[in-house]
């Protein structure tokens, strides 16, 4: 007999080995109740692994984001540190225009400028050419500084 099939007790072993039937009987319902349980157990930790693998994956996209956005702003810095240079010896109209242009477009993606003079010297956010005084303020920026949420792109230089 199949062990799939449904397992009929005559009538005869029913009146006299009914137990060995009824034994019979138990036993397949406890492999059958272990099965299910292995079966399940699997699922859940299957399950579990998928929910590990979608929350691993949205975090390596969230860096990988970050990541290419960085690049692309270290890219175009070197020509934003020549339009500020032009805009220090001669601050005309359309240079400070294209400048407020290129800044607010780097803000759309979610970059930051930093640096100013009067603010606090930080070591984690600029980058000390000199000091004049004795006082922790930023004195002059010579370069700007550039940041994506916490990550820093680029110090600001700063004399101090």
């Amino acid at each position: 007999m199949d062990d799939s099939e449904e397992e009929f007790v005559d009538e005869e072993e029913a009146e006299g080995g009914g137990m060995a039937a009824l034994k019979r009987l138990r036993e397949k319902l406890a492999k059958a109740v272990q099965e299910k349980q292995e079966y399940l157990e699997g699922w859940q930790r299957s399950r579990a692994d998928f929910a590990n693998y979608k929350r691993e994956e949205s975090l390596m996209h969230a860096d990988r984001e970050e990541r290419i956005k960085s690049d692309l702003v270290e890219s175009l810095l070197p020509a934003l540190d020549a339009l500020e240079l032009a805009l220090r010896h001669e601050e005309t109209p359309t240079l400070k225009m294209l400048e407020k242009q290129f800044v607010e477009s780097l803000r759309k993606i979610g970059v930051q400028r930093f640096g100013t003079v009067g603010e606090a010297f930080n070591p984690h956010t600029h980058e000390a050419l000199a000091q004049k005084g004795d006082e922790h303020k930023v004195e002059s920026v010579e370069r700007s500084g550039y940041s994506i949420g916490e990550k820093i792109i680029r110090p600001a230089q700063v004399i101090i």
